[in-house]
């Protein structure tokens, strides 16, 4: 399948994902959970790769770090910069990061990098701007989760435009190919607070806590999204 060029990646972004973005930007109980798990720090520098609305920076910046941000969304990158002018946001894709050499602490892409049609080419980026000793932090879809495998989900809306899960050995194996190495992995369950079981209202509530709680006890190899924390 021919993957879709930057250009209808940006359209699709612009005018259909992030084209309400009120009430967007605010950190969720599962982005503070984060920023406390990997021990962000006053001072360390966080480059988040897709930054979306921000809220995700938002949390890492209460702590003390100092945050900037990416995406290839002019209509997100606007936001960033409107909601929060303590950090510094630019508008291009990940495959050419406008950052010196062993800049970051830490690099982060959450939920991103599967809609990416160059991921080796943006891993290569992030792995280059990072400090030596420094960490990425990527959260991304395993194609072998029992929704695919049992054709019960078929992805996000974002498929629409692209979307490629890979299994758990290939994202690791796409990271040690930027010259990374895999310090931990952990399930991804952002959904397993309030936050997102309520966040389509009362009427959603039960079959949300449903899908979350089954997700919950799910093995590794069979679980939706993966955390994969390198180190270079």
């Amino acid at each position: 399948m021919k993957q879709p060029d930057k250009a209808a990646v940006k359209a699709f972004y612009d005018k259909h994902y992030y084209a309400n973005v009120i009430g967007a930007g605010e950190p969720t109980t599962h982005h503070r959970q984060l920023a406390k798990r990997i021990a962000l720090g006053k001072g360390d520098k966080v480059l988040d790769v897709a930054c979306g609305t921000g809220a995700w920076l938002k949390a890492a910046q209460k702590r003390g770090a100092e945050v900037s941000g990416i995406d290839l969304s002019e209509r997100a990158i606007e936001f960033c910069r409107w909601d929060n002018s303590g950090g510094q946001y630019f508008c291009q894709s990940a495959d050419s990061l406008p950052f010196e050499t062993g800049y970051f602490d830490w690099v982060t892409c959450l939920g991103s990098l599967e809609h990416f049609p160059e991921k080796s080419e943006s891993l290569a980026e992030m792995a280059r701007v990072m400090k030596p000793g420094g960490h990425l932090l990527i959260s991304v879809p395993n194609s072998e989760f029992v929704g695919y495998l049992t054709g019960l989900y078929r992805g996000t809306n974002q498929a629409q435009v692209i979307e490629t899960p890979l299994k758990i050995s290939e994202w690791e194996a796409l990271g040690e190919g930027a010259g990374l190495t895999l310090e931990r992995k952990w399930r991804d369950l952002h959904f397993m607070n309030r936050d997102w079981i309520l966040q389509n209202g009362w009427s959603k509530a039960l079959p949300r806590l449903v899908a979350a709680s089954v997700i919950a006890v799910l093995p590794m190899r069979l679980q939706y999204q993966v955390y994969f924390c390198f180190r270079k």
